[in-house]
């Protein structure tokens, strides 16, 4: 049992050494390299996809943007694909294609931040007039209890805390993190033999 504790210390001890890892398997010059192997443009572009009106594969997006998690924000992002021989078309087509999805998740991510701050501008001014009702509730409203105008204030003042101290980061991070895909260049690599 003795020596059961200390595998689970080993593991709870254990470094990732992350930095480390993505300087020596992605990192080039200061620039992120997300190598992708690919056997035809099928692999990118979505079968679903009309001529003109393309999209991404949805296994390929989940794979970049679960690759870019781990690069941090300071660094550019290159998507480096292993060229099986597209033609000059297939790859306007691919370059074309997650420029378009990647705007398209980034207009979609500043609509909610747009939304979020209508939000925002509401808990101001239901804060404010909740606080100026409890303020003179004595005055006006008798026959209504004052726990009614404090559970009003704090409502709206809990959702104003929220989002000031938690939730506007996390926006921001996303928007961060939506900015750095649209923000996103493809490089074509010869497979060397």
């Amino acid at each position: 049992m003795i020596k059961n504790n200390t595998k689970k210390d080993q593991y709870l001890y254990k470094k990732s050494y992350l930095d480390r890892r993505l300087q020596h398997d992605v990192m080039d010059n200061g620039i992120a390299h997300i190598p992708c192997r690919i056997k035809d443009i099928d692999d990118i572009i979505s079968k679903y996809s009309v001529k003109d009106c393309e999209s991404l594969d949805s296994e390929f997006m989940n794979f970049i943007m679960n690759f870019i998690e781990f690069i941090p924000v300071e660094y550019p992002v290159v998507i480096q694909i292993i060229d099986p021989g597209l033609s000059q078309e297939e790859k306007r087509i691919i370059c074309e294609t997650i420029a378009a999805e990647t705007d398209y998740l980034l207009g979609k991510t500043e609509e909610f931040l747009n939304l979020q701050k209508r939000r925002f501008t509401i808990m101001i001014a239901g804060t404010v007039i909740s606080g100026l009702l409890l303020g003179i509730a004595n005055q006006i409203f008798e026959n209504v209890p004052l726990e009614f105008f404090y559970v009003l204030f704090w409502l709206f003042a809990d959702a104003l805390v929220r989002y000031l101290f938690i939730d506007k980061l996390d926006f921001k991070e996303e928007k961060i993190r939506m900015g750095r895909l649209a923000s996103m260049e493809v490089e074509f690599v010869k497979e060397e033999e």
